[in-house]
């Protein structure tokens, strides 16, 4: 972890939060990383932070409401509360006019397959709005940005979602505040959730075998 000097905050794992990292490292002076949401790390930081993108763990894998146990949903419930406590310590290490921005998920608007991950990418972007409200008079910016469920079954360019977490973070996107961009290819507007998908949502988890 470096902790020199940070002005850009990463928090999370996997290819968009190591493109990001990549993308910041060459453009701006001090980075930090963390693995996870750490209240106890972001409170501890000697200086304060510009900009913080937090980039939210992929959805569990596709499950109907009624196979959904209790250990899938505290295993969740555990990570949005580590968010909620860092967002609370993030605030206050940001700097006026700071940005945080979130990568997670398009549940919010709901999928089959997906009520659990739905209910808590809900909780995420109400609470992501809530601070965008909280932090307006600090001149503090927040914004999501929401991607496709992995039983959509379309990848995501780890490089592309990065160009656009930095740009977010950046002063140049000092407009856009509170909202929640869906980075999905216009995917969304295919109107998939609008049909009866049962039977697909069996054979393909069929093909990966029994649900939990």
């Amino acid at each position: 972890m470096n902790t020199f000097n940070p002005s850009f905050l990463i928090i999370g794992q996997g290819p968009v939060a190591e493109a990001i990292a990549s993308r910041v490292s060459v453009e701006a002076g001090g980075v930090i990383t963390l693995a996870r949401p750490d209240a106890e790390a972001i409170t501890a930081l000697e200086h304060g932070v510009d900009s913080a993108v937090i980039v939210a763990p992929p959805a569990p894998s596709p499950a109907l409401f009624l196979d959904l146990d209790d250990t899938r949903l505290d295993a969740q419930l555990a990570h949005f509360a580590d968010l909620f406590e860092a967002l609370g310590a993030l605030l206050g290490r940001l700097n006026p006019r700071g940005a945080i921005v979130l990568v997670g998920d398009r549940g919010y608007l709901g999928a089959w397959g997906a009520a659990d991950a739905c209910a808590f990418s809900g909780a995420h972007v109400a609470l992501m709005r809530s601070v965008t409200l909280e932090g307006f008079g600090a001149g503090h910016r927040a914004n999501c940005i929401a991607l496709d469920l992995a039983q959509d079954g379309a990848g995501v360019d780890p490089d592309e979602i990065a160009d656009l977490a930095v740009h977010l973070a950046s002063p140049a996107s000092q407009v856009i505040n509170g909202e929640i961009i869906l980075a999905n290819r216009g995917r969304s507007l295919r109107v998939r959730e609008a049909k009866d998908r049962r039977a697909d949502f069996a054979a393909s988890a069929s093909s990966k075998g029994p649900s939990l």
